[in-house]
């Protein structure tokens, strides 16, 4: 046991939420995530090649750049697990940065197919943005190693949907094979107009109204974010006289990209790693007090995934806590936040049910919880998924090993 991966900090910044406690708080008050147009107009999206303005979720404007709100997330994931910066400098130690990192937008590259002479790129602020400073990702991770000491400079990934629970995945089986004792997982997610694109022809901007599992939804409620998730080896936690916690055990496995919208393809591989996941922690379906799927309300994932639960799920009737419609879809991050509040779910005994703004599809009606009371447990495991476009599926036990509990 002396290997295993304890949750031992966390920061958020979404538009949803400025930080954990209030996370949970707009969940249990049941608020839901405010949504701003993109455009300036209609015109303009129908020019960028939208048939309307899209409404994204994004964080208020502020003064703080991408690296100072970093590091005060950073600093206060740190302050929650007791420790200091000094921790971050040993040699067993693995920070992971996940999402696109600092981009240049879209709309600049755009502009300067229109205005390209020497005056307009003078004058023009969006040609003026157009510099390497500007989109380095490598940047940013130096800024990271310089400034907490790092022996590793902090490698990008980039996995689509599943980017930050790829990083966990690969931090938790260091610390199980004793490779390392501290994990720290980072998501950038900003939101730039190319990411529209993308989402566009994933036909995952197709519906304004979006409900995980809806009958009427084919879209996702897109959002930026920034987040910060530590991992820390049991052993190092003994060490400092700490015990207990919420334990992290993962299963990963990769499909051909290809076949990531073969609905029937994914389903079964999605079950397949549920299985495996229950497997390897040991568990039975009935221990599960429930499943944080990574339903966003997009049709095909959403389908798949429904048809892995029901099968998954066949003689239980396990709670299903899809959030994504109602907090947003932050894309490459969205597997911290729903770890977050995994955490809550299983140290605080309780359930907190989603907001609903759709019927949910036959499939999976009995088992997805929606506008409901908060609901406490006796359990002490949660099952956390993961889909990504790339064709990775990921499967995360959440255990409390609180012995004092």
């Amino acid at each position: 046991m002396d290997n295993a991966a304890i949750i031992s900090g966390f920061s958020v910044c979404l538009p949803f939420a400025e930080n954990p406690v209030q996370l949970i708080q707009n969940l249990r008050q049941g608020k839901c995530v405010e949504r701003k147009p993109w455009f300036k107009s209609d015109d303009e999206a129908i020019t960028c090649g939208f048939k309307q303005n899209k409404r994204i979720a994004t964080l208020d404007y502020t003064d703080e750049g991408v690296a100072e709100r970093l590091y005060r997330l950073i600093d206060n994931a740190l302050h929650q697990a007791r420790l200091d910066r000094g921790c971050l400098t040993g040699s067993d130690v693995r920070v992971y940065l996940t999402g696109i990192g600092p981009r240049i937008d879209g709309m600049a590259y755009k502009s300067f197919y229109n205005k390209n002479d020497l005056e307009d790129i003078q004058l023009s602020t969006s040609l003026t943005r157009l510099h390497v400073e500007n989109m380095s990702q490598d940047r940013l991770a130096g800024d990271l190693a310089r400034r907490y000491g790092l022996q590793y400079l902090p490698p990008n990934m980039n996995c689509t949907s599943n980017s930050s629970l790829t990083a966990v995945h690969i931090g938790c089986q260091a610390i199980e094979h004793h490779g390392v004792d501290l994990v720290m997982v980072i998501n950038c997610s900003e939101i730039k107009t190319q990411d529209l694109w993308f989402l566009n022809n994933q036909s995952m901007l197709e519906t304004d109204s979006v409900q995980p599992f809806g009958e009427n939804s084919n879209g996702v409620v897109f959002a930026e974010g920034f987040s910060v998730l530590l991992i820390e080896s049991a052993r190092h936690r003994c060490a400092r006289q700490i015990h207990g916690g919420i334990r992290l055990q993962t299963t990963y496995s990769q499909i051909s990209a290809g076949r990531s919208n073969d609905s029937a393809w994914l389903s079964a591989n999605t079950v397949k790693v549920m299985q495996s996941a229950m497997k390897k922690a040991q568990r039975n379906t009935d221990e599960l007090c429930a499943i944080i799927p990574h339903g966003n309300g997009s049709f095909i994932s959403d389908r798949a995934e429904a048809k892995a639960i029901a099968i998954f799920e066949e003689g239980h009737t396990i709670p299903v806590l899809a959030y994504k419609g109602q907090i947003g879809y932050t894309a490459t991050g969205s597997g911290i936040v729903d770890l977050i509040i995994g955490h809550h779910t299983l140290c605080n005994r309780e359930i907190i049910s989603p907001v609903a703004k759709d019927n949910i599809i036959d499939a999976v009606a009995n088992y997805v919880w929606i506008n409901r009371s908060v609901t406490n447990h006796n359990k002490r495991h949660l099952l956390k998924t993961g889909v990504g476009v790339d064709g990775s599926i990921i499967g995360v036990v959440m255990s409390d090993i609180d012995r004092d509990r």
